[in-house]
């Protein structure tokens, strides 16, 4: 059989990985798509996230794709092909994962070769938060150092002045990558998937040890909680505890679905850094329990404390 192509996306928290990934599965293309999410905590909020059903989702939540559940992918792989029906596989990692393990996946397990093939690895970056995340962890600098495609995300938060500052540090890191400036993670596929773009002589000059298994770097500094209330919130209660909790805290991303009190529609929570958003999602069902599931990710988080002012939030 023909290796199919494989993509790796990749980003830090709430680039805009998932919108990618949606957007992707939305458009007019001749692609059959498998995809493989993997998330950080106990709640799988990307893969009910992921809009189009229709397509092969095997979700993996026992945390970063590039340790614990190593195995677990090259099984997920081999299972897809098996039950086969698609030629294109999409990985989207967790914001906190270091691309190079998973790609070492499909580099050094012959077996994995006759049937899937390293496409490229694309890396989204956040325009606005990008410059502080490099600063802050080396997670960050790993994933644009390591991509093929860079799509500069949410370019329409920054102006052109630093967006030209942004994409020079871009470009300082990993000089070999094609960037796309982009909103909502719009770029155009037909530059984007089956390029053949993945080469891993460049892979070697950022990273000697890029084939070392032995080398994984991991970010134990970087931690997750997933909280679910059976109550109902107060959306105005809500907002204030994420305004505050992105002064107090190292929160770079939370997301969820949460019960509004008084609505009879599920809201989709996202946040990222300070910036947060709430959509009106579908209507609850009529004999489904009206739960709220949220994730925070950050560093350093009081679980505790932070459970104790989201049990504030909930509807009196």
């Amino acid at each position: 059989m023909t290796p199919v192509p494989v993509s790796i996306l990749t980003g830090f928290l709430g680039a805009g990985k998932t919108t990618l990934l949606n957007y992707i599965l939305k458009q007019q293309h001749d692609y059959k798509f498998a995809v493989i999410v993997n998330e950080v905590g106990q709640i799988g909020i990307d893969g009910q996230l992921v809009e189009n059903q229709q397509e092969e989702i095997v979700q993996m939540n026992n945390g970063c794709l590039c340790c614990t559940i190593r195995k677990d992918l090259v099984k997920g792989v081999q299972n897809l092909v098996k039950r086969g029906g698609f030629d294109y596989l999409l990985i989207e990692t967790t914001g906190i994962a270091d691309p190079g393990p998973v790609a070492q996946t499909f580099l050094n397990i012959p077996q994995l070769q006759q049937y899937a093939r390293l496409d490229s690895i694309i890396t989204v970056v956040d325009a606005e938060q990008i410059e502080k995340q490099m600063k802050d962890t080396d997670t960050a600098r790993e994933q644009v150092a390591m991509a093929d495609f860079l799509l500069l995300n949410k370019t329409d938060l920054v102006s052109a002045e630093a967006l030209q500052r942004v994409e020079q540090k871009l470009r300082g890191l990993n000089p070999h990558a094609t960037i796309f400036p982009t909103n909502h993670s719009q770029a155009n596929l037909k530059e984007l998937l089956d390029m053949n773009a993945f080469r891993l002589e460049q892979k070697l000059e950022v990273d000697p040890k890029f084939l070392d298994e032995l080398s994984q770097r991991h970010h134990h500094d970087i931690t997750s909680f997933s909280v679910e209330l059976d109550r109902p919130l107060n959306v105005e209660a809500l907002e204030l505890f994420v305004q505050e909790l992105s002064e107090k805290e190292k929160i770079y991303r939370s997301k969820g679905f949460i019960s509004v009190a008084g609505n009879p529609r599920r809201a989709i929570f996202h946040g990222v850094n300070n910036r947060f958003t709430l959509m009106w999602d579908r209507l609850w069902e009529k004999n489904e329990k009206r739960t709220s599931q949220l994730v925070f990710i950050g560093k350093e988080l009081n679980e505790a404390k932070l459970r104790q002012e989201l049990e504030k939030c909930l509807a009196k």
